[in-house]
């Protein structure tokens, strides 16, 4: 690539992303338009002694197409309008996409060329076999191509989505069989009723707890700052699956989902207040059940050991071990956070051992990789809840484990909640 992969930005400003979403479309005349006008530009560029066939250009032009789109969610960002889009050029990241990476690279270097993007080229830090860090490339509109937009009458409403997009999404497929199981096929009925609602939905944040979510993004050093939203516009609902279908099945694609809790607790829903519940523990709770143990103790809590950090730290902890894949490893490395938690006089490798002899009964899922099939078993649960306040006529937003609703709804809110979870496992649930 060109000159600007070499550009000097700050490490903040290219953490501070957005990713790239193949499925990401300009629409409607002006989108269609800038695309055209910018495509020639491109082509004129190229010189090419012969045209592309027809298939070729209609996907030439659908991956500049993607491009544009994902540069102009940047620019539109109500948090920041100059956010960078992580890209990736890895051909394996557009499995079932209509991208061509071998035209998102030439379109890349073409566009900085022209002066129309800036940014940064990924990179991978790889030693002794592993890798220590990576970042994707970065990019982002110039003033030239924001003055481009302008001039077309863009706007955010023209940033759409492909008609190839899908709500069922599984990522990175490590199995041979990718037919979706009829519960998943079931489940996108439920997706497409919930979504329709929610785009039917007022569901607004007050102008000041926008002002301070837009204070958040610009502190230096909020670990969370990258994640916060861009606007009220996307309301469809989608779930992830990763590597296969007992894997992940999270839904995702609602605004409200990144918002600090703080801020997320004054929205309003149809101009009412919300209240937003959620169940205690549970993962925990999961995989206790799994042994026939109903969970009635903290279990963030080690006996023996004190501090005011304790249970932050061992929420964490059990986070890591659920999620680390590797039980050939079963040692955790501390993080300086790890450090700061820990009261005086104990060490790291202690605590985790005194944390997974209290965890005994379900220490056999730890180091591998459970933690994203309790994610299916978590959005099974929460597609159950979704639908059972939609046959009441009430409207859930989902943020994983919790929900919000109206004020007023508290009560079914719950009922729905511990019914869905009874039915499931046989007991009734903690929830906060």
């Amino acid at each position: 690539m060109v000159q600007f992969l070499n550009a000097d930005f700050s490490g903040c400003e290219l953490e501070r992303s957005i990713p790239f979403d193949g499925l990401r479309m300009m629409s409607g005349e002006r989108g269609e338009h800038i695309v055209s006008d910018i495509g020639q530009r491109l082509l004129a560029l190229e010189g090419r002694r012969r045209d592309r066939r027809k298939a070729d250009h209609e996907r030439w032009l659908h991956s500049l197409s993607a491009l544009l789109a994902n540069v102009a969610l940047g620019i539109f960002n109500r948090v920041d309008s100059g956010r960078f889009v992580a890209i990736s050029l890895n051909r394996n990241d557009y499995s079932g996409h209509w991208i061509s990476v071998t035209a998102l690279r030439s379109q890349l270097e073409q566009l900085v060329e022209l002066g129309l993007i800036e940014g940064q080229r990924g990179y991978r830090d790889i030693k002794n076999g592993e890798v220590r860090h990576s970042r994707r490339t970065r990019i982002r509109a110039t003033k030239l191509l924001r003055s481009l937009l302008v001039e077309a009458g863009v706007s955010r409403k023209e940033v759409g989505w492909s008609e190839r997009r899908d709500i069922i999404i599984l990522r990175e497929p490590d199995v041979a069989d990718l037919t979706e199981p009829d519960d998943v096929k079931a489940s996108r009925s439920v997706l497409t009723k919930v979504s329709s609602e929610l785009s039917r939905a007022e569901i607004l944040l007050p102008d000041d707890a926008w002002e301070r979510v837009n204070e958040r993004y610009r502190s230096a050093g909020d670990p969370e700052a990258d994640r916060l939203v861009s606007g009220e516009e996307s309301t469809t609902l989608y779930r992830i699956f990763k590597g296969g279908w007992d894997r992940g099945g999270r839904l995702y694609g609602g605004w409200w989902i990144n918002l600090p809790k703080a801020e997320r607790l004054l929205l309003t829903l149809h101009g009412s207040p919300i209240v937003e519940r959620d169940f205690a523990r549970l993962h925990p709770t999961l995989l206790y059940a799994r042994v026939g143990i109903e969970l009635n103790f903290d279990i963030y809590s080690v006996p023996g050991i004190e501090g005011p950090f304790v249970r932050e730290l061992g929420k964490r902890t059990f986070n890591r071990l659920i999620n680390r894949s590797n039980a050939r490893r079963p040692n955790l490395t501390p993080t300086p956070t790890d450090r700061a938690q820990l009261p005086p006089g104990v060490s790291f490798r202690a605590y985790v051992s005194a944390l997974v002899e209290r965890l005994a009964p379900i220490a056999q899922w730890f180091g591998t990789g459970e933690g994203l099939r309790l994610q299916r078993e978590d959005s099974d649960l929460a597609l159950g809840i979704v639908d059972r306040l939609l046959a009441k006529g009430i409207v859930a937003l989902p943020i994983h484990d919790s929900f919000i609703v109206a004020q007023q709804n508290e009560a079914s809110l719950i009922e729905a909640m511990q019914s869905e979870f009874r039915a499931r496992y046989g007991f009734t649930p903690a929830i906060r």
